[in-house]
């Protein structure tokens, strides 16, 4: 058998990594309350007291969280295509993103757009905005966004599947880097880091030399979709090199050592960025500075995610009815958080409190809320967990739901 047709161990269940997948998905709720009060980062609602503390949480959520979740996407969606039939992988994908992408892009991603609308003048109520606004003119996908670069990766990997393996058995090949060699020799997940960190950053620079970061076409902006898609693809290059990143031996040591170099990586990235602001034209600063501000923005987000597998490796690697429980609900709530969060932090920001404690309020309800939606609506309908993506349902057969 060749290197390049890798056939799947038998899976076991690797509840650290699920464990990551929520905590990644449900920081998405903090993220999105946190840039509300943001000084720098602009977002449809604004808090007029602003601090730069957000600033510097945010920009450190989404130097990894993204990457993280499609580093799992792509190392999955290659697992499952080995495992399946061309049709059932399709119908899991199908049930899993297409499904919940429609009715979400309707249900839950209008209200940013409302919400910007009102501070830009807009009178018309939401009802009338929906229609005439946003569905009629220019339906988008707001924090759904992932799910819609996720569906187009998907058929991107089907077309390039053949291509990709060359690369990855020409850049990783696993006479160095699969089965327990990682093990053997520790350098080698520092060597991987690299590769891949250099590979993110020739897609990202490439991209970013023709397009603008904020640039945008058909609800896609070319330099986030080639970067985000420069972690999907390798995260399909990882079966079969699983101990490079996935899973492997790592002590106590080694993992203070990527936690320092990861905050290291961030605070120099954050001044770059003061530097060379990303939404500037490739070389605003120095073509040499944005290359430089690129590779640590995506080096450090290798790292960064490198650390945080680890450390759920470490210490957050059993599965009991709590973990379970967030497993289960961290999408549905991830989904229809963002509305939640937009009505909530309309109400707050025009409160009198100081700005820490609108946050802190803020932060709570949005958590509060949101699970209380989900636990009492969500988690007992079938219909709401498939229309969300949580659940799929046998359309060929009784309609009972599988998990």
């Amino acid at each position: 058998m060749s290197s390049t047709d890798i056939k799947p161990a038998k899976p076991g269940r690797q509840d650290y990594l699920d464990n990551l997948r929520s905590f990644a998905l449900l920081l998405g709720l903090a993220f999105h309350v946190a840039i509300v009060y943001a000084a720098i980062i602009i977002y449809p609602l604004r808090n007029e007291d602003r601090s730069i503390a957000f600033d510097i949480f945010g920009e450190w959520v989404h130097i990894f969280r993204m990457p993280l979740f499609f580093v799992l996407s792509g190392y999955f969606t290659e697992r499952t295509f080995l495992s399946k039939t061309l049709s059932e992988f399709l119908r899991l994908r199908g049930l899993r993103i297409i499904l919940p992408l429609i009715p979400g892009i309707i249900l839950f991603a209008p209200m940013q757009y409302y919400v910007n609308a009102l501070q830009e003048g807009y009178t018309g109520n939401y009802f009338r905005f929906l229609w005439e606004e946003f569905l009629l003119k220019n339906p988008a996908p707001s924090h759904l966004w992932f799910i819609l670069y996720l569906a187009l990766y998907t058929g991107v990997y089907l077309v390039t599947r053949p291509i990709f393996l060359r690369i990855r058995t020409w850049i990783l090949p696993l006479s160095r880097y699969g089965g327990e060699k990682a093990n053997e020799h520790p350098t080698r997940k520092w060597e991987f880091l690299m590769i891949v960190g250099i590979w993110s950053t020739i897609w990202t620079c490439c991209i970013n030399y023709f397009f603008l970061k904020d640039e945008k076409y058909f609800n896609i902006e070319p330099v986030q979709f080639f970067y985000d898609l420069s972690f999907f693809v390798s995260g399909t290059f990882l079966l079969g090199r699983e101990s490079v990143l996935l899973k492997g031996k790592m002590d106590k040591i080694d993992l203070s050592v990527l936690g320092l170099l990861a905050v290291a990586f961030f605070f120099v990235f954050f001044k770059i960025s003061e530097i060379d602001p990303y939404w500037s034209y490739f070389g605003y600063a120095g073509i040499g500075i944005r290359i430089l501000h690129i590779f640590l923005k995506c080096l450090g987000g290798w790292i960064w995610i490198s650390f945080f597998i680890r450390l759920f490796q470490m210490f957050f690697h059993e599965s009991n009815s709590l973990s379970k429980y967030l497993r289960e609900s961290s999408l549905p709530v991830y989904l229809i958080h963002h509305p939640i969060s937009l009505g909530i932090g309309f109400l707050v920001v025009e409160s009198g409190f100081a700005i820490w404690t609108k946050f802190f309020l803020h932060l709570f309800l949005v958590y509060a809320v949101t699970f209380g939606v989900y636990h009492f609506i969500i988690r007992g309908s079938n219909f709401w967990l498939t229309l969300l993506g949580n659940r799929g349902l046998s359309w060929t057969g009784k309609g009972k739901g599988t998990k």
